[in-house]
């Protein structure tokens, strides 16, 4: 025979599952909403910096490679395949047409291609 229980000795949390990092999916979808944290603030396309654009674009040739090595591992699916590396296409050419933005003229980087003088005094002589 079991001795008397002790106050608050019941079930407790612990012995239940963890609670769940992200709030309350509806029909029972994932949602990554709780744990990336709090998002941050978005920037347009036409504002992206050139260094973004850049990657964007290197990585966007590494998925292509990816689905080329997909297409020919599964031929019967290549024609879908396909069909993804158009839509990935139209996503760079959007990106490419709204542009980086402007640059800072105070930005560090090459110079810009307008010629000029480096240095000392222009013209065929000594001042």
């Amino acid at each position: 025979m079991p001795g008397p229980m002790m106050p608050g000795a019941g079930p407790s949390q612990l012995d239940g599952p963890p609670p769940s990092p992200t709030p309350a999916e509806p029909q029972g979808q994932f949602q990554m909403a709780g744990l990336a944290g709090p998002r941050a603030p978005t920037v347009p396309t036409g504002q992206l910096p050139p260094e973004l654009l850049t990657g964007l674009v290197a990585s966007a040739g590494t998925v292509a490679q990816i689905l080329d090595s997909f297409a020919q591992a599964t031929p019967d699916q290549a024609g879908l395949l396909a069909m993804i590396k158009d839509l990935l296409q139209q996503y760079l050419a959007t990106l490419m047409q709204g542009g980086a933005g402007a640059m800072s003229p105070t930005a560090t980087g090459m110079a810009p291609p307008m010629g000029g003088m480096d240095r000392g005094i222009s013209g065929a002589g000594s001042v």
